[in-house]
C-alpha cells in the first residue's frame, strides 16, 4: 500500500484538505502505523517549535534582574513528571495539537505576576533549569536580531542560534512575480538548518509548493552542497549517487510565512576535522507549483565558528556482554546544535542485535538515553534524541558495525557515565500457526503459542458500529497523490500477539513467513497495525494481515517464524566516559 506523502500529511494537519480527501487520508492513517509515526514526528516538531516561540517584551536588563533574584536552579524542588509511554491517538493529536500549543504558549504569559516576562535570556535560563544546563557565569551570547530559526527550529538549533551561531543570509531570486528567498542559516558539522520563504508580487507568503519541490529533488538536483572551490559534496556512503543531496526535511510555519529546510551533514565526512571552513548551498529551481521560471541562489555558510566550538573526546571503553555482544564506546562530540555518540559493535555472521543505554550525571540523573528504533514507542527508553538527524545511523565496519546516535545539547561541565541498559538478541523461534480456511470463514479464532508468545488469528470483520471512514468504503485503498483512492483486492486476516516478558517489544510479524499447504509463499503482504501496547513488561500487538491479490483462500494458510528478538534487561555495565570542566 502506498503511504502518504509529506505534503498530504502537512495539508491534513493544517486542515487544508477537502472533506472527501480528508476522510481518505484518515482512512489510510487508521490502518498504517508508518504514516501515523510520520505524522506524530511532524507534530512533535511543531510542538518543539511552539515551545521556542518566545517574545522579547522585557526591557533590556529586566530579565537579568529577575534571574539574579532567583536561585541557580529555580525549579529544582519540583519533581519531574515521568512522561507516559502511551501517546494520545493520532487523531487527537493532529488537528487539535495546534490549539493546545497555542493555549500552552498563552499560559506562559501569566507566569510572573500576570505580566509577559519572557525573553530569549529568560527563556534560556528557564530551559537551563529544566535541563540541568545552567547558563554559567557569562551572560548568554546575544542572538541574531529577530532570528527566525530561534522561533521555528528544534531546541538544538534554537540553542545554537541563541548562542550566536545563526547567520543572516538574505539572498533572493525573483521570476514570474514570485520571490524565493533564504533568510538565515544555522550549521555545524552535524547538521544544517535553513530558513526560507516564497512570496508573490504582493509580498504574501505562499506555503503550498515546498513539499512538492522536495519530492522532485529525488529526480532533480534542486539543492546541492558544495565546497568553496565548487566541488559537489556527497555523503560518504553515496559517492556514486546521482543526486546525493536529496534527503532534505521541510516544514512550513504558516503563521510566520517561513519554511525550514534541514538535513544532516555528518554523513559527508568520515572525519569531522575535514569539514571545510566554508560551504555553499545552491538552489536550482525551475518550477514552483505549475509556474515555470528560474530561481537560482547560492547561500554561503561559514563553518569556522561552529568548528571551533565543536569538541570531540575519545573514550574507547570496551565491554563484552554476557550474551556475547561486544561494544566499544568510541567517542563523544559536543557541537553547537547537538551531541554525537559513536559506538562500535562486533557482530557474529548474520547476527541481528541492538542495545539501549543512558548517559547519567554525577548525581545519577539521566541526561539522555538511546534505545533501538525497532522498540515500540510505549516501551522505548529514548530521551533527548534528535529525530531530525535522519540518515543511516549504522555503518558497516570490518569487524561489525559503527553506530551514530544524536542528542540535543547537554551541559559539558558535568561528569558523564555511560550506563548500559538492555541488550536485544536474535534467538530461534518455532512459531507454526496452521489456519484452516473453513474455520477462518466460520469466523472461528485460531490460536498458536511459541515460547510464551501467544497469537490469535481470525477472519477480519469490520466493526459494524465503527464510523464509516468515507462514503463507499468497502476495503483497502491506496491513497493517490491527488487525494483520490484506488481499491486494492485481497484478503484480510485479523491477528493479536501478546509477547512474553522476555520477548522484545518489536513487531513479531517482521519475521513471519506465510505459505499454503502446497508450499506456495505469499510475499505481497501488508501488516496494518492498529494496536501497540506495553503492560506489565509485555508487548501487545494487534492488526490485520492483508494478502494482496488473494481472492480465493487455499485450504490452509500457514504462518511460521524461525526468529524472534529477545530483550535481556538490566545488563550491568557502566563506565565513566567524560569528565566535565
Amino acid at each position: 500500500m502506498n503511504c502518504l506523502t509529506q505534503r498530504q500529511l502537512i495539508a491534513y494537519v493544517e486542515d487544508r484538505l477537502s472533506p472527501v480527501t480528508k476522510r481518505n487520508v484518515e482512512s489510510h492513517l487508521d490502518h498504517c502505523t508508518h504514516c501515523q509515526h510520520q505524522l506524530e514526528q511532524w507534530i512533535d516538531g511543531l510542538h518543539q517549535t511552539e515551545e521556542t516561540m518566545w517574545e522579547d517584551s522585557l526591557s533590556t536588563n529586566m530579565d537579568q534582574k529577575i534571574i539574579q533574584m532567583l536561585s541557580p536552579y529555580p525549579v529544582r524542588v519540583l519533581n519531574p513528571v515521568t512522561p507516559s509511554h502511551q501517546p494520545p491517538a493520532w487523531k487527537q493529536r493532529s488537528i487539535t495539537i495546534m490549539k493546545r500549543m497555542a493555549l500552552a504558549t498563552a499560559a506562559l504569559t501569566v507566569v510572573v505576576s500576570g505580566g509577559m516576562l519572557v525573553s530569549p535570556t529568560f527563556a534560556s535560563y528557564v530551559n537551563a533549569a529544566f535541563t540541568n544546563n545552567p547558563i554559567g557565569k557569562a551572560d548568554p551570547v546575544a542572538p541574531v536580531t529577530n532570528s527566525l530559526l530561534e522561533k521555528l527550529a528544534d531546541k538544538g538549533i534554537v540553542q545554537a542560534a541563541k548562542n550566536g551561531f545563526a547567520q543572516s543570509v538574505n539572498v533572493s531570486a525573483t521570476d514570474q512575480g514570485l520571490t524565493f528567498a533564504v533568510h538565515e542559516v544555522v550549521a555545524d558539522p552535524l547538521r544544517i538548518s535553513i530558513a526560507a520563504s516564497l512570496k508573490d508580487k504582493n509580498g504574501k507568503a505562499i506555503d503550498s509548493f515546498m513539499s512538492e519541490m522536495i519530492d522532485r529533488s529525488i529526480r532533480e538536483p534542486l539543492i546541492t552542497i558544495k565546497d568553496k572551490q565548487g566541488n559537489v559534496l556527497a555523503p560518504s556512503e553515496e559517492k556514486d549517487a546521482r543526486y546525493p543531496n536529496k534527503p532534505w526535511d521541510v516544514s512550513m510555519n504558516v503563521t510566520h510565512g517561513v519554511m525550514t529546510l534541514d538535513r544532516e551533514l555528518r554523513s559527508y565526512f568520515d572525519d569531522l576535522t575535514k569539514v571545510p571552513d566554508e560551504l555553499i548551498v545552491e538552489f536550482n529551481i525551475n518550477q514552483l507549483d505549475d509556474i515555470k521560471g528560474n530561481w537560482k541562489l547560492s547561500v554561503p555558510v561559514d563553518m569556522k565558528k561552529a568548528k571551533a566550538a565543536m569538541k570531540t573526546h575519545e573514550i574507547n571503553k570496551a565491554y563484552t556482554t554476557p550474551q556475547g555482544l561486544k561494544l566499544n564506546v568510541k567517542q563523544i562530540t559536543f557541537a553547537p546544535s547537538g551531541v554525537e555518540m559513536v559506538i562500535d559493535r562486533t557482530l557474529a555472521a548474520n547476527e541481528n542485535n541492538a542495545y539501549s543505554y543512558e548517559l547519567v550525571d554525577a548525581k545519577g540523573k539521566v541526561v539522555t538515553a538511546w534505545d533501538s528504533t525497532s522498540v515500540i514507542r510505549e516501551a522505548n527508553k529514548r530521551s533527548n534524541v534528535i529525530s531530525d538527524v535522519k540518515w543511516d545511523h549504522t555503518q558497516s565496519t570490518e569487524s561489525g558495525a559503527r553506530d551514530f546516535h544524536y542528542f540535543y545539547p547537554i551541559d559539558e561541565s558535568q561528569n558523564l557515565t555511560f550506563k548500559l541498559g538492555s541488550v536485544y538478541t536474535e534467538e530461534s523461534a518455532k512459531l507454526n500457526a496452521k489456519l484452516d480456511a473453513n474455520l477462518l470463514e466460520k469466523k472461528e479464532v485460531i490460536s498458536a503459542e511459541d515460547q510464551g508468545d501467544q497469537f490469535t488469528f481470525k477472519k477480519y470483520q469490520k466493526d459494524p458500529n465503527a464510523v464509516v471512514d468515507f462514503e463507499g468504503y468497502d476495503g483497502h485503498h491506496r491513497v493517490n497523490d491527488d487525494g483520490t483512492t484506488t481499491k486494492l483486492e485481497g484478503y484480510d486476516l485479523a491477528f493479536e500477539a501478546t509477547l512474553s516478558p522476555v520477548t522484545a517489544a518489536m513487531g513479531p510479524y517482521q519475521n513471519w513467513t506465510i505459505t499454503d499447504e502446497t508450499g506456495k509463499k505469499y510475499e505481497d503482504v501488508d501488516y496494518l497495525i492498529n494496536k501497540t501496547e506495553y503492560e506489565n513488561g509485555q508487548a501487545i500487538f494487534g492488526g490485520t494481515v492483508f494478502l494482496k491479490n488473494l481472492t480465493t483462500l487455499p485450504k490452509q494458510l500457514i504462518i511460521t517464524s524461525e526468529k524472534r528478538m529477545v530483550e535481556h534487561k538490566n545488563v550491568e555495565w557502566e563506565v565513566p566516559i567524560y569528565s566535565g570542566k
